[in-house]
């Protein structure tokens, strides 16, 4: 099996990260013809295969991981440890109807959501 370099996001996305627009432009077998200098490491990303999607019952395990720095990727997102930390910060405070809400988020909604409460309760204690 050889190695494709994808330009980034080719596979998701209708336009590739770096702005090419031909399909001889995305993909390639010889990696010194991605000249891009972001697309190689995108490529690699994008190669990092979905260890949950939205909706899954191990959702909540994945990010664990990620937590505690294992590469997680969830619908072809790569979660860094800070991140998960978040979400999980405000899923493990709520109540368990509120988790079983939370859990089958899409992971974009559920960062917007955790963040906006860790936010909001940085404004409530003022500055220290």
């Amino acid at each position: 099996m050889t190695r494709r370099w994808t330009h980034g996001r080719s596979m998701r996305h209708s336009g590739a990260a770096c702005g090419a627009t031909s399909a001889q432009a995305r993909i390639t077998d010889e990696a010194h013809l991605v000249t891009c200098p972001d697309c190689p490491d995108a490529a690699e990303a994008e190669a990092i295969p979905d260890d949950a999607t939205t909706g899954d019952p191990h959702l909540i395990e994945t990010l664990r991981d990620a937590r505690d720095g294992h590469t997680r990727k969830i619908d072809g997102v790569v979660v860094d440890a800070t991140t998960a930390h978040a979400i999980l910060t405000v899923y493990d405070a709520a109540t368990p109807k509120t988790k079983a809400k939370i859990a089958v988020l899409p992971l974009t909604v559920m960062t917007s959501l955790a963040w906006n409460i860790l936010r909001a309760d940085v404004k409530r204690e003022g500055p220290r």
